[in-house]
């Protein structure tokens, strides 16, 4: 019997979601009391919809992507020992969801859920997704003496743009918007708590690359005046890059 492997493909990728969700669900609550996100201090939060949908959760999902990345979770880490993790919203409402009983921790619909960044093999465009780096653990590896300065300087750089509707309400002059991707520079305090995060909807491409680069702040300032992602991009590429993922987009 001849079968379309389009349909073939759809039908796998879907049930893949559907363990991935489950998954990943187990891990939160597994992991919510060491991450200390469950507990009457921290209650875990919810969304009404699968994205942050005004600003309130929009920094409340700003505030759990940076609790996660600073937390003590050895499992959060990847192979050179940076705390990096991937987040996505899901519906708890969907019956395969709800009928678990690893959802006994959420009162609301909508949740976030965490994961190591390394686990993620690809993103599915339209997905709202956080991405939340320890710049310090970066740093350390980077070159640890870094750590003892009191602010640094960063741009990064997306290949295509994560689009937060919110953000580009925004409209900041650190966060700069084209078709080819976006730019962002900021200084940094280091004896803050310092991470990096990147959040938006996973754009119809063949990959997402980020990259987040060490200047000074004379740099920061002269990227963030020019007129063009190229020449921000030429500018870039001759600074040190101390955090970079490439994540392919697939359906």
């Amino acid at each position: 019997m001849n079968i379309n492997k389009k349909y073939i493909i759809i039908f796998g990728s879907l049930i893949l979601l559907l363990i991935i969700i489950t998954g990943a669900i187990t891990y939160y609550k597994e992991n919510a009391e060491q991450a200390q996100i469950s507990d009457e201090k921290q209650p875990v939060i919810s969304f009404s919809r699968n994205y942050p949908a005004t600003f309130d959760e929009l920094a409340n999902f700003i505030n759990f992507c940076k609790n996660l990345s600073l937390s003590d979770i050895e499992g959060l880490k990847n192979n050179e020992g940076i705390r990096e993790v991937g987040l996505f919203i899901v519906d708890t409402s969907i019956d395969f969801i709800k009928n678990s009983p690893n959802t006994s921790i959420f009162s609301n619909s909508f949740v976030p859920v965490a994961l190591p960044l390394e686990s993620f093999i690809s993103f599915n465009p339209g997905l709202y997704i956080g991405i939340s780096v320890n710049l310090k653990d970066a740093l350390s590896k980077y070159n640890p003496s870094l750590l003892e300065e009191e602010k640094l300087y960063f741009c990064s750089i997306s290949e295509p743009s994560l689009v937060d509707p919110l953000i580009l309400q925004l409209e900041s002059k650190y966060d700069l918007f084209f078709d080819e991707g976006s730019v962002s520079c900021s200084g940094i305090e280091m004896d803050k708590t310092p991470v990096m995060i990147f959040l938006g909807v996973v754009p119809q491409a063949e990959s997402l690359s980020i990259k987040d680069y060490l200047v000074d702040e004379q740099t920061a300032s002269n990227v963030l005046s020019k007129g063009s992602f190229s020449e921000m991009k030429d500018i870039l590429n001759d600074y040190p890059v101390i955090w970079q993922m490439e994540k392919s987009i697939t359906l």
